[in-house]
C-alpha cells in the first residue's frame, strides 16, 4: 500500500531541531543524511515496509523507531501525518501528550 506522508509544523520544528543538533555537533552533511534517513523512515512507514507500534492507550497513535528517534503518527487510508519526531532519551510519554493537546 503506497501512501504519502506529510509533517504537522510541529514536527517540522522537530526536525529543524534535529538538523541544528546534528549540524552543530557532527556538521552539515551528517546532519542532511540523518534527516534523509528520517524521511526515508516516514515513506517506508507510508509504504506499509516498516515496523510500527501503536502507542498504548492512544490506539489512533501509532509509532516506528529510526535510530535514535521515535517518529510518532496518525494516519487514514491515503497518508500519514507525523506528529512528532523526538528523541529516544526525552520523557516520551509526557512530550507525546502535550503534542496531542495541541502544544509543542
Amino acid at each position: 500500500m503506497s501512501r504519502s506522508y506529510r509533517f504537522t509544523r510541529d514536527a517540522i520544528e522537530d526536525l529543524l531541531a534535529i538538523w541544528l543538533y546534528g549540524d552543530e555537533r557532527w556538521g552539515e552533511e551528517q546532519a542532511d543524511r540523518y534527516q534523509d534517513e528520517l524521511h526515508a523512515a516516514c515513506q517506508r512507514v507510508a509504504d506499509g515496509e516498516a515496523f510500527t507500534s501503536e502507542v498504548e492507550g492512544k490506539p489512533e497513535v501509532r509509532y516506528h523507531h529510526c535510530r535514535r528517534h521515535f517518529i510518532f503518527y496518525v494516519q487514514s487510508k491515503s497518508e500519514i501525518v507525523v506528529i512528532a519526531v523526538l528523541h529516544e532519551r526525552m520523557d516520551l510519554p509526557a512530550r507525546l501528550a502535550k503534542r496531542l493537546k495541541g502544544g509543542a
